[in-house]
């Protein structure tokens, strides 16, 4: 069950005002940690042009190339040009209607795919810039626990977008992973299936593989691949490698 598009409305403006107040003045060649390949000013880039392209097409109702759409550059207030790109997702999501379908490359056709999608991407890359900057990352547990189920939900959308995807691999043969929010945000049942990972809500009826606990934003930092479990303090019970594979061959 996802937190609804008014939340996901509110959560793009809250997020990108958050990322564009981190960034603001910030030294754009500082070197990001947690993407390595990255500057300061490259994840600016990256997000403001990610959040723009969404509305784009969201407005448009059908795919954009991201070369088309407009004010993709990185301008010379970047901090203002990513707020603006919040607002332009958000307007355009409540002109077409949340729920009206437009183009996006998950098995869910709705506005609100982008307006959830770009809560989550705004929400990781703030991470990311708050790691650049040595500054703590804070995020109310049930956004976490939102974005943990959405990167689950969207596996088997990204095998069907690049059946090339190493997420392929996640089929399985029953194996399970139990994961457990400890800050009371949730917990996720995972199952390796012939068909790829499954999911449930429900605590597991007998002994998983493996079970995870650590609060929510942290399960969701080690699943974006943004920290380890040692560095998030997660507790691993059972079979710390099945955790480890399925973890490294998920991640975005």
């Amino acid at each position: 069950m996802d937190l609804g598009s008014e939340r996901y409305a509110r959560e793009v403006l809250t997020q990108s005002e958050a990322f564009a107040v981190l960034v603001d003045g910030a030294d754009p060649t500082v070197a990001v940690p947690t993407c390595p390949e990255w500057t300061l000013g490259e994840l600016v880039g990256h997000v403001g042009q990610a959040v723009r392209w969404a509305a784009a097409v969201t407005a448009k109702g059908e795919f954009v190339p991201p070369r088309l759409v407009p004010e993709a550059a990185v301008p010379a207030d970047p901090a203002r040009w990513v707020r603006s790109a919040g607002e332009a997702l958000v307007a355009a999501a409540a002109e077409i209607g949340a729920e009206r379908e437009t183009w996006t490359w998950s098995s869910d056709l709705r506005a609100v795919f982008w307006l959830r999608r770009m809560t989550h991407e705004l929400l990781v890359h703030r991470a990311d810039a708050a790691a650049a900057l040595g500054v703590p990352f804070v995020v109310e547990p049930d956004l976490a626990a939102d974005a943990i189920t959405e990167f689950v939900e969207l596996l088997p959308d990204r095998v069907r977008h690049n059946p090339a995807s190493p997420v392929r691999r996640l089929a399985g043969a029953g194996e399970v992973l139990h994961l457990e929010a400890t800050d009371g945000a949730g917990e996720w049942l995972l199952t390796r299936t012939p068909e790829g990972l499954a999911m449930t809500h429900e605590p597991p009826a007998q002994a998983p593989d493996v079970t995870v606990r650590g609060a929510a934003a942290h399960l969701a930092l080690v699943l974006y691949g943004r920290r380890s479990p040692a560095e998030a303090e997660l507790t691993v019970t059972g079979d710390a490698e099945l955790f480890e594979f399925v973890r490294e061959t998920a991640k975005f």
